[in-house]
C-alpha cells in the first residue's frame, strides 16, 4: 500500500494545480481519491480484520466503518448527479488549498510518535514507490502511445510521496508501525529530489 498509495488528495492538491492547471488536476485528484477511499481502504480494513472471521464477516465489518461509509456515500451522490449547493463554492477551494499543509502537519504528528529507522526493506519500498512505479507506468504509457499531457499528469501524480494512510493503518492495527512511519518520512524527504526529477524530465 505504501507503494501504490501516493498522497495525491493532500500533497497533489497543492502541487498538481501549479503544474497542470486546476481543471485537469481536479479530475486526477478526484479519481485518486475515489480509488483510495472506495477500493483500497475497504480492502485494507478487510485484510486487517480478525483472522478468525470469515470473508463475509470481514466485509460486513469493513462497510460499517464511518470512513468507508462516507467515501461510498460521496461516490454514490456523484454518480447520481448530485450538485454541491452554491453556498459551499467558496469553502471547498479553501479546504483544498489547506490540504497540502495539513498533510505535512499530519505527517509530523505521526513521525513524532515513532522512531525513524532505515533498513533494506524501507530502502526497497522507497525505490519502488518514488522511482520504479512511476517509471514503469511511464514506460507502459509510452508503449501504448498515450497523449503526452496525460502521461505527464499521471506520472507526476504517481511520483508524489506515499500517503499517510499506510502509517495511520499501521498504528491503528499495531503492524510494523516504525517501519511504515519511516517509509513515509524517507519517501517524503527524498521526493524533493525524485519528484523534481520527474517534473523536469517530462517538461
Amino acid at each position: 500500500m505504501s507503494i501504490a498509495d501516493p498522497s495525491v488528495p493532500f500533497v497533489g492538491s497543492a502541487v498538481l494545480p501549479l503544474i497542470f492547471g486546476a481543471n485537469d488536476s481536479a479530475i486526477t485528484i478526484g479519481i485518486c481519491t475515489l480509488t483510495i477511499n472506495v477500493i483500497m481502504l475497504p480492502i485494507a480494513f478487510s485484510a486487517f480484520g480478525d483472522n478468525g472471521d470469515t470473508v463475509s464477516a470481514r466485509l460486513k465489518n469493513t462497510f460499517k466503518k464511518p470512513l468507508v461509509i462516507a467515501a461510498l456515500l460521496g461516490f454514490i451522490l456523484v454518480l447520481c448527479g448530485s450538485q454541491m449547493p452554491t453556498q459551499f463554492d467558496s469553502i471547498f477551494p479553501l479546504l483544498g488549498k489547506g490540504a497540502g499543509g495539513l498533510a505535512i502537519f499530519t505527517t509530523g504528528i505521526v513521525l513524532k510518535t515513532r522512531q525513524i529507522t532505515f533498513n533494506k526493506t524501507i530502502c526497497s519500498t522507497i525505490l519502488l514507490k518514488n522511482l520504479a512505479f512511476p517509471l514503469v507506468v511511464w514506460g507502459c504509457m509510452a508503449l501504448f502511445n498515450s497523449p503526452t499531457p496525460l502521461t505527464r499528469l499521471v506520472v507526476v501524480a504517481l511520483a508524489i510521496p506515499t500517503a499517510t494512510m499506510p502509517s495511520t493503518l499501521a498504528i491503528r492495527f499495531n503492524v510494523h508501525e516504525a517501519e511504515l512511519a519511516s517509509t513515509q518520512f524517507w519517501s517524503t524527504a527524498l521526493s524533493f529530489i525524485t519528484l523534481t526529477a520527474f517534473v523536469l524530465a517530462l517538461s
